[in-house]
């Protein structure tokens, strides 16, 4: 971890910090009529967006917190850049904590949702759609009224 040191003009005491790096990661379950198919967990990257809503929501310029997870069919890396999911289709979060510097959303994709489509990224949302984070997979979770995909993702601060 790298620190940088300041020396308050007032003190003369040298104060070491270690500059705050958010990041997060997804980890879910594909679970198939009851029984779980496969595991998957990893980083996510946080897009520009998601970065400016953080900076909105401390400065009380915003209300527009995570409220969604979202699945998409596009298979591109992901980068800061991105705004949204192709083909995307959304889901209200389950719960959300916050326990110490950890955010957690908790999610399901029912046996309802997303039918038909061929998943292979993932996102998280803000309330007024700004995506926060995203993900893209390789494989393919070929979405059927028999699957439901149970997971959480978490931001650490």
């Amino acid at each position: 971890m790298r620190f940088e040191e300041h020396t308050p003009a007032s003190s003369g005491v040298a104060l070491r910090e270690a500059p705050m790096e958010v990041h997060g990661a997804i980890s879910f379950d594909v679970v198939k009529k009851g029984k779980v198919i496969s595991h998957y967990e990893n980083h996510n990257l946080i897009t520009t967006l998601g970065r400016q809503r953080m900076a909105e929501l401390l400065a009380g310029l915003s209300t527009d917190c995570v409220t969604h997870v979202g699945v998409g069919t596009g298979s591109t890396a992901a980068t800061v850049d991105d705004t949204g999911l192709t083909d995307a289709v959304l889901t209200p979060v389950t719960s959300a904590t916050a326990d110490g510097k950890v955010a957690r959303f908790n999610f399901v994709i029912d046996t309802k949702t997303a039918n038909g489509l061929k998943i292979c990224e993932f996102g998280l949302f803000c309330s007024d759609g700004a995506m926060f984070s995203h993900r893209t997979r390789t494989g393919i979770i070929e979405k059927a009224n028999d699957i439901e995909i149970n997971g959480y993702w978490e931001i650490r601060f």
